[in-house]
């Protein structure tokens, strides 16, 4: 609704807001007035900073008052105006210091590792203004290509620093050293193990395709589609005949423990599959076009995710043709990809029609056609990062038929998805059928791991300021400076603005 749209926007911008460097530079003085010095006395009359005098702690106890009109009153006016905090200080509170990474062509590591975890995703910490990855390997996967008709990567991650891909039809878990296959003509999965994490990586099939249990007529059609969650505990396996199944994953993988079946898709097999464990979601999708969210913890229908333009939230919000709202909002088109940000439940959703982004209550945050957008690529896979909204940073990478990757950031105002950066060095020739995003603890994504029809695999990392010679950082550092520049000059208008409206 249009109400919805306003107060995401203002969501957006407050929190930019408070993480800008005006609110960084003068937070300290917000410090002194609730805890600081300026909380009570000359200071705080200085600074018009007095309230009422019982809600200031230790000067009334509640206890000690005798008569019940008094203490009634007294908990009255406390209970109207609040209580104020207790003073923590009473010298003024030093001011925030802000980090530079670059000054004057140099790099200041302090200060990058301080700012890495506040960088948005895939931006280059001290300058985020500017996105930029390469390639620092690439490899041919091996992993359960045998039996099978070709040779695309079906899941990739990276374990021990090193990428990781297994065949079309199987699933990594994230958690061991193992892989599950499905696929097969006994409408079940097998689960292949190998002795550590450094097998998956190694040149002999033999040492990675250790069978370790086969489960049968799971389905009662060939699988078509799976997830594992991150700690290996469950299991979502989409049918052919449109059923999901939500296994429990018991006694390291050697038991599958069947918990719902979950019946919404029709008329077509389940395509994609992805798990929130942090949220407790599952969303698949299906060749019929729907995109369904189910709540993992009480195994139920939450909603289908329908994409809605701006004239169709128009439409349905004043309810002046219900009927064709509805009708024009349904996508039809086969869902390629699914997939969850961990950090704020947004979902990803790539459709042959376009790539939409949702929030986890199924409201549209962002559209485009990537296809479209990007010279007529073609887009065939695409995963969330875990950037926050409000910061601007590549919150998707989709991979395209001709194996380039992009990666896109948010413009909230037109509700689209824009392309922010096309890496198009070369490194895959043909279709890309595996994406993942990784970073270290709690740091933004910063590594893109891709694998394509081919069985290709590459790892793409971003860009390090002391990894530029010194005429890239002179041009660094002035668009820096440019920024600093324009922030001043916009404050001015600003002001500039308020004055004379001031003065009308």
């Amino acid at each position: 609704s249009p109400s919805y749209i306003i107060s995401t926007q203002c969501a957006v911008s407050c929190k930019q807001a408070l993480e800008s460097d005006f609110v960084s530079k003068n937070l300290h003085h917000w410090i002194d007035l609730i805890f600081g010095y300026k909380q009570r006395g000359t200071e705080a009359e200085l600074a018009q900073n007095t309230f009422v005098h019982l809600t200031y702690e230790g000067e009334v106890d509640i206890d000690l008052l005798i008569d019940e009109n008094e203490r009634a009153a007294t908990i009255a006016q406390i209970d109207n105006f609040g209580q104020t905090p207790s003073r923590l200080d009473r010298r003024p509170h030093p001011q925030r210091k802000l980090l530079c990474v670059l000054k004057d062509q140099h790099v200041d590591v302090n200060a990058q590792s301080s700012l890495a975890a506040f960088t948005p995703s895939f931006c280059i910490v001290g300058a985020p203004h500017i996105m930029y990855i390469r390639a620092v390997g690439w490899d041919t996967c091996r992993v359960g290509m045998s039996g099978q008709a070709n040779s695309c990567v079906g899941d990739i991650c990276m374990m021990k620093d090193k990428v990781v891909g297994v065949g079309k039809s199987c699933l990594l878990s994230h958690s061991s050293a193992k892989y599950f296959r499905y696929g097969s003509p006994n409408n079940g999965v097998s689960i292949h193990a190998s002795n550590s994490s450094s097998q998956l990586t190694s040149s002999n099939p033999r040492e990675v395709d250790q069978i370790l249990a086969v489960f049968d007529n799971l389905h009662s059609a060939a699988i078509s589609a799976g997830r594992l969650s991150l700690n290996g505990a469950w299991l979502v396996t989409g049918c052919e005949d449109s059923m999901v199944k939500v296994w429990s994953v018991k006694n390291h993988a050697k038991n599958l423990q069947l918990k719902a079946t979950l019946c919404g898709h029709e008329n077509g097999p389940v395509t994609c599959i992805d798990i929130s464990l942090t949220f407790g979601i599952i969303v698949t999708g299906g060749k019929d076009g729907k995109v369904i969210e189910w709540d993992l913890r009480r195994l139920l229908f939450l909603r289908q995710l329908v994409y809605k333009d701006k004239e169709e939230i128009k439409l349905s919000s004043s309810r002046a043709s219900s009927t064709r709202a509805s009708s024009s909002s349904t996508v039809s088109s086969k869902v390629l990809s699914i997939s969850i940000n961990d950090r704020n439940g947004n979902i990803l959703s790539l459709q042959e029609s376009g790539l939409c982004l949702f929030d986890i209550n199924g409201n549209t945050v962002a559209f485009c056609n990537p296809s479209s957008s990007s010279g007529g690529s073609i887009a065939t896979c695409a995963v969330a990062s875990n950037c926050p909204e409000w910061l601007d940073g590549a919150v998707a990478v989709t991979g395209h038929v001709n194996g380039d990757l992009k990666l896109w950031t948010i413009d909230h105002l037109a509700k689209s998805l824009v392309l922010r950066c096309v890496i198009n060095e070369k490194i895959h020739s043909c279709s890309i059928t595996a994406l993942c995003l990784h970073g270290r603890g709690n740091m933004m994504e910063d590594t893109v791991l891709a694998g394509d029809a081919s069985g290709k695999m590459s790892m793409w990392k971003t860009m390090k300021l002391e990894q530029f010679n010194y005429q890239e950082l002179a041009i660094i550092q002035t668009e820096l400076d440019a920024q600093k520049g324009t922030r001043k000059i916009t404050n001015m208008r600003i002001r500039g603005l308020k004055l004379i409206s001031a003065i009308k």
